[in-house]
């Protein structure tokens, strides 16, 4: 009788530890699927034989036989998005079902702390607004998060560790404001569910997130660099073997960014780099057309009073040189009172401007004017210089006296100037007074400096210089 009993159990054990299936945490209950595409289910079975994925938006059934190690890969189609739930079954004689799937748009979002920054907030540093827009939030609305693990690794097979989480007044405290808010302003023109991949890293480099080949391109932050394990987060590659490249295989739209604190005092090289860095991801997704979507770094009293300012020119550089890229301006949204808090607290219009850009750019709602107006040129007169702007649309405006531009003398030092719209509504002419030359021109070139002239959609005008000083 004792054989039997152990027979049994041994049975049973042997029968319930079959593993069978393992996916990757980003397949899961609850995840946001790319509509109208072909996507990837990819995993492991302790089978070794032929897995099956069936998928209640389809009778038609995906078979493939497991490589040697154990590892599979299919592929199967997904239908148009909407708020229809769904399940997945992947099976290798043992069903594994995945529950409560829906079917939208997909954004992997990355960067530093301001991208990670939840509606908790940080110590002191709260999300403006953050209780009202919690209170808004009705249970599932379609937008949902998935937060990646952080993970500073040169490994080269990182896993997916991190979980779907559904939008409702709890899990708020744990969502992305910027991703957030971006998804909520797509979600109300698309009305499809949106899934964010939010993949951010606190005091990040930009090195981070590319692989040791770009990075060696480079003189300026060397891979051998001595970093101690406390500061793992600084050391080149680590997130992007950690943090991007194991989730290639999921079928996402496009990118959203923002960084580029963690690099201010060497700018030199960030313009190539984030050129570099979209060249990569694309790659990585094996899609060269997947947009990206940059969010100018806010300003903040740094130390250097310059070189945040040469971050922001660098950022505008690498998007306008880019195809499938844009750039979202923040000169507006740091008031005085947070002039030294590197996590400004207004979060909800950067979201709402990425929002509006990716559905002007990507989902070609064209009537939208989601474009900062940005300098084009200027033309010099004995008595005045007069600037045009792309991107003003039915005009520039500003409330009060014109703020923010200086012109530069000889001794390559600046000054305020007096400045006024032109007749030509994307002008503006600044008087040269008192036998003064022209040398330069700037506009909030500096570390923290929030000017007043927006276009007629209300987005602020890009800081810029037309010098190429090293002041």
């Amino acid at each position: 009788m004792k054989i039997l009993i152990t027979v049994f159990f041994l049975l049973s054990f042997t029968s319930f530890t079959r593993a069978a299936i393992v996916l990757p945490e980003v397949l899961s209950d609850n995840m946001v699927l790319q509509q109208n595409c072909v996507i990837k289910i990819w995993g492991t079975s302790s089978q070794k034989k032929n897995v099956t994925v069936r998928a209640s938006w389809t009778t038609t059934s995906f078979s493939t036989n497991c490589k040697t190690d154990g590892t599979f890969e299919i592929s199967i189609f997904t239908p148009k998005g909407s708020f229809e739930k769904h399940n997945i079954s992947v099976s290798d004689g043992k069903a594994l079902i995945l529950k409560n799937i829906l079917v939208g748009e997909v954004w992997f979002c990355a960067g530093q702390s301001n991208m990670a920054m939840t509606f908790s907030g940080y110590r002191n540093q709260p999300i403006a607004n953050a209780k009202e827009e919690r209170e808004k939030v009705k249970e599932e609305s379609g937008i949902r998060m998935f937060n990646v693990e952080k993970t500073a690794s040169y490994a080269l097979n990182s896993p997916c560790k991190g979980k779907w989480l559904l939008s409702n007044q709890k899990n708020m405290a744990a969502f992305s404001a910027v991703g957030y808010f971006y998804a909520l302003q797509i979600q109300k023109t698309l009305n499809v569910p949106i899934g964010i991949i939010n993949s951010s890293y606190g005091g990040s480099t930009i090195e981070g997130w590319l692989n040791p080949s770009t990075v060696q391109k480079y003189a300026d932050y060397p891979m051998n660099a001595n970093i101690p394990d406390s500061l793992s987060q600084l050391r080149p590659c680590v997130m992007f073997h950690g943090m991007v490249r194991p989730y290639r295989n999921y079928q996402v739209k496009g990118f959203v960014w923002y960084q580029g604190e963690g690099n201010v005092g060497r700018s030199a090289t960030y313009a190539q780099k984030l050129q570099d860095l979209a060249y990569l991801w694309r790659f990585t997704f094996e899609n060269p057309e997947l947009p990206i979507y940059v969010v100018e770094i806010a300003p903040h009293t740094y130390d250097d009073i310059t070189g945040p300012a040469k971050i922001r020119e660098a950022q505008f550089i690498a998007t306008h040189a880019l195809a499938n890229a844009g750039i979202v301006s923040t000169n507006d949204l740091v008031p005085d009172s947070e002039s030294t808090c590197i996590h400004p607290s207004i979060k909800q219009p950067i979201g709402e401007r990425l929002g509006e850009l990716a559905l002007l750019e990507t989902y070609h709602y064209d009537a939208i004017q989601a474009q900062s107006p940005s300098f084009n040129h200027i033309e010099i007169y004995y008595d005045s210089v007069i600037i045009f702007f792309d991107h003003a649309y039915q005009g520039l405006q500003h409330e009060g006296a014109i703020i923010g531009f200086e012109l530069g003398d000889t001794l390559h030092e600046f000054h305020p100037v007096y400045a006024k719209i032109g007749q030509e509504k994307n002008t503006i002419i600044i008087p040269l007074e008192n036998g003064a030359s022209y040398h330069a021109l700037r506009y909030c070139f500096k570390n923290y400096q929030v000017g007043n002239v927006k276009n007629s959609a209300g987005l602020p005008l890009i800081p810029f210089r037309t010098d190429q000083w090293n002041e």
